[in-house]
């Protein structure tokens, strides 16, 4: 009975879109992987089409922000939400920061470094999205009674996004290392497409601390 009434609390009361948040921001993600392919076939960077996906999420994340704040109640300490409210915004902000790199600078470089960008986008989009999945499993944990089944859900989503940014890190160092050896490319572009490296892999890195958020929230519940 009583997980039952918390339950309806939190989805009628408190009404934090948290999960809408993560959509929103994975649409700044996909936005993002569209410019860098574009990036690479040597076109037009469109970045104020990621910072509109970016203003979107943040638009949600004031609302998220005004819930916790009303709310008298919640399942879990409001500073553990805001902590995870924060890695996420993070996730599109870096987005926003990442396209408006590649709309500034397109340095001239060989398939290889183009493989490898291609695969270090397509590494972020798959950890956003895992990203979303496990905000919805979080979601579900505080909408019902935190079954065993769905706690289960919660950690193989989270393990997934672990396994993800290790698999990034590695593409990232593999990438850094192949910009450090293009001496071609000078002093200045090294250094551009190393932030841009940093800033993609940054995103990752702020979907693993996310997750990280989400496993001690579930441990909490």
């Amino acid at each position: 009975m009583g997980s039952r009434w918390w339950a309806r609390l939190w989805q009628r009361k408190l009404r934090i879109p948290l999960a809408e948040h993560a959509a929103a921001v994975e649409a700044a993600a996909d936005e993002l992987s569209r410019q860098l392919r574009s990036w690479l076939r040597r076109e037009p960077v469109d970045a104020d089409v990621v910072s509109e996906r970016e203003h979107e999420a943040d638009q949600l994340k004031r609302q998220v922000r005004i819930q916790l704040n009303r709310a008298l109640w919640l399942p879990v300490p409001r500073s553990f939400l805001l902590q995870f409210l924060w890695h996420q915004d993070e996730i599109a902000d870096l987005c926003q920061d990442a396209a408006l790199l590649m709309s500034l600078r397109r340095p001239e470089f060989g398939i290889e470094l183009e493989d490898s960008f291609r695969a270090l986008g397509e590494a972020v989009v798959r950890a956003v999205h895992a990203h979303h999945l496990a905000v919805q499993e979080f979601t579900a944990i505080f909408e019902n009674s935190a079954s065993a089944t769905l706690r289960e859900n919660m950690g193989n989503a989270v393990d997934r996004i672990n396994q993800l940014e290790h698999e990034s890190d590695l593409r990232e160092r593999e990438l850094v290392t192949a910009i450090y050896k293009g001496e071609e490319l000078g002093d200045f572009n090294r250094y551009h497409l190393i932030q841009l490296v940093l800033m993609l892999g940054g995103v990752v890195d702020q979907v693993e601390n996310a997750a990280g958020n989400i496993r001690v929230m579930v441990s909490e519940r």
